[in-house]
């Protein structure tokens, strides 16, 4: 990513980054919140494992483990919250199972990253957010409003950055490379596709469209850096970056469309 477009990236991470930590509430009252807090602990899924993996980058390792802490005391906080208002059985219990697995989860996290441990981050990383993926989706189908879907595909969108990111750490740490390029090619495409879906949905407001076109420009960054050439540190730091600025814009256009639900 050239120095013009990393200064961008960098305003855009330094003035509002600061929103992903998120101020503590009772109760989730309304539906498209729990779709929202739902959808978001998908995306913590993979900026958990990302931040575990750029601690073993030096030039990232202290940003990384402020990210790998305020996102595991989010997750923690947002999976009591969603648990309270789980609205039947079985929603209630994907969600006791979500924090099943995200013990398991914790305990790895909670070590000193390795190499070793790659495939185990991994997975777990993965089980964490197919789990939390089928919570999201018992929650939209409560409701009959297209603008439910259009919360779970936004908040979908805040996961694919993160998962971008975690997968492209993974390829330096020395991840088989088959399955990092398989993960990065179908996240790009997934995320690309989402994208103009959301820009295109009657729900979309010109409020909407706006920050959609921000998460497009910092689609581009993150793209950069993804394909870039250099695969050392300014590579891992670039995509670092990319990931989080991407991420703020998506928590903005998912809190849009899931106040529209209400």
């Amino acid at each position: 990513m050239h120095s013009l477009s990393r200064r961008a990236a960098l305003v855009l991470g330094t003035a509002v980054g600061c929103s992903l930590a998120l101020p503590a509430q009772a109760r989730i009252e309304e539906l498209g919140e729990a779709i929202d807090k739902a959808g978001a602990q998908r995306m913590l899924s993979q900026r958990m494992g990302k931040a575990w993996l750029a601690q073993l980058r030096p030039e990232l390792s202290d940003r990384a483990r402020q990210v790998l802490q305020t996102s595991e005391a989010r997750f923690e906080r947002q999976l009591d919250l969603l648990m309270g208002f789980a609205p039947t059985p079985e929603i209630s219990g994907s969600f006791r199972a979500l924090q099943r697995r995200f013990q398991d989860y914790r305990a790895l996290l909670h070590r000193a990253p390795r190499r070793e441990d790659l495939d185990e981050l991994l997975r777990r990383a993965g089980e964490v957010l197919s789990l939390a993926h089928v919570a999201t989706g018992q929650l939209q189908e409560r409701s009959r409003e297209s603008s439910a879907w259009l919360v779970n595909l936004s908040g979908r969108q805040r996961m694919l950055s993160q998962r971008l990111a975690l997968f492209f750490l993974a390829g330096q740490q020395g991840a088989r490379p088959l399955l990092v390029q398989n993960e990065i090619t179908k996240a790009r495409n997934e995320f690309t596709t989402a994208m103009t879906t959301l820009a295109q949905a009657p729900e979309a407001t010109p409020a909407i469209r706006d920050n959609l076109e921000l998460a497009r420009n910092q689609w581009v960054f993150l793209q950069a850096a993804l394909g870039g050439e250099s695969q050392g540190p300014q590579a891992a730091n670039d995509v670092f970056l990319a990931s989080e600025n991407l991420l703020v814009v998506m928590e903005t256009v998912t809190g849009q469309f899931a106040r529209q639900l209400g």
